[in-house]
């Protein structure tokens, strides 16, 4: 009987970390199409910076991936030992359901531990270190949000135009400012300039050298617009460009509680029990409910793995079909379901007298209170 428990513990675990596999591909895709690919082409980002972002961003993916992968595996090997009479093989000598599938449950467990700790650690952690990874790009390497031979549109207000790149500085500068109509305010020509980070004011300055600016009377109704505008000669001059949309979050700005590990939260609900924060009793109850969900809510979604392989089992075995396609599929469904029933109870964390820390565990239970009976009944047979 062991090797029997030996055989469906590897085919399990094999099917299970491949299905896991890709659906943390699908997901980093996702995210590289969302963000890195553009960048890429701007030329912002080289590629092995980009694997850098991927590789950062594992952990985040892995803990939305593992339930769904082990759903799929377990469909999967379930569906084809049963549709192949394995498992009617394997009750012949005496192995009842249970003792074929506790293999199944203790890869379950584990995975429902791991992805319990990846979730309450390094998820949060990976998400913070991938915003970090782009402002520092920003910080360090600012020259390369300006791309020769093209219109640069992306900093509101300044359509840009260099010819060339040379010696870490750009040749042939051409700046169009806009005001908030959106009408043309000046244009500046410059023979080369440079950009830096202003770390003080969060914007691009960017330096320019040998030029002139043309000055338009735009809010002047009476103006002539067939006269020659104001020109101004200069040396050198310098122009903040706002970037708040490739920094997104301040980093003064507080964490939010779902990018903060477990002992971070831990250190936020200390703080408020021990009256550091100077805020009212209702704004404190309401940050330690959203603390207390964030946590349960780690915690529940690891479980999910447990309570959807209690349902996966005879499921499998009802469907009896070793089509894999059909199994994936079946498993996308329940795990959206899942997710989309975890994220409306998301939305009570307003609400502390509905206890949502506690209502975040109701899916589980939901998948659970389907599966056992399932389990029990297919059973019998």
């Amino acid at each position: 009987m062991n090797l029997f428990r030996k055989y469906v513990f590897r085919e399990t675990f094999i099917v299970c970390c491949a299905a896991t596999g890709l659906f943390v591909s699908i997901l980093l895709v996702a995210n590289a199409m969302r963000d890195v690919i553009g960048w890429i082409t701007m030329r912002r980002l080289t590629c092995r910076e980009a694997v850098q972002l991927l590789g950062i961003l594992t952990p985040s993916a892995i803990s939305y991936a593992l339930p769904l992968g082990m759903m799929a595996g377990v469909l999967i090997v379930i569906g084809r030992m049963s549709s192949q009479n394995e498992i009617l093989a394997m009750k012949s000598i005496g192995m009842s359901l249970w003792e074929i599938t506790r293999p199944i449950f203790l890869l379950a467990l584990s995975f429902t531990l791991f992805t319990g700790y990846v979730n309450l650690y390094h998820a949060p952690d990976s998400i913070s270190r991938y915003r970090q990874f782009f402002r520092d790009i920003i910080r360090e390497k600012p020259m390369r949000f300006i791309t020769p031979k093209i219109f640069n549109d992306h900093f509101p207000g300044y359509a840009i135009y260099v010819d060339s790149l040379s010696n870490g500085n750009f040749n042939g500068m051409k700046i169009w400012r806009f005001d908030e109509r959106n009408l043309l305010d000046s244009y500046i020509s410059a023979k080369s300039g440079q950009i830096v980070f202003e770390e003080s004011s969060g914007t691009f300055l960017l330096k320019l050298n040998d030029g002139n600016m043309e000055k338009f009377d735009i809010h002047n109704p009476s103006a002539d617009f067939q006269k020659v505008p104001k020109i101004i000669f200069f040396q050198n001059i310098a122009i903040n460009l706002p970037i708040k949309e490739f920094l997104g979050t301040p980093t003064n700005t507080p964490k939010k509680f779902h990018r903060m590990t477990l002992n971070e939260l831990l250190a936020a609900k200390k703080s408020l029990n021990s009256g550091e924060d100077t805020i009212s009793y209702e704004n404190i109850r309401h940050k330690k409910t959203l603390i207390n969900m964030q946590i349960s809510s780690n915690l529940a979604n690891a479980f999910g793995i447990l309570a959807m392989t209690i349902l996966a089992i005879p499921l499998g075995m009802k469907v009896h079909r070793r089509d894999t396609s059909l199994n994936i599929g079946i498993a996308l469904c329940l795990c959206i379901g899942y997710y989309f029933v975890m994220a409306m109870f998301s939305l009570f964390g307003d609400y502390p007298h509905l206890r949502p820390d506690i209502l975040v565990w109701l899916p589980n239970i939901i998948l659970a209170g389907l599966g056992i009976p399932l389990f029990h009944r297919t059973s019998q047979h």
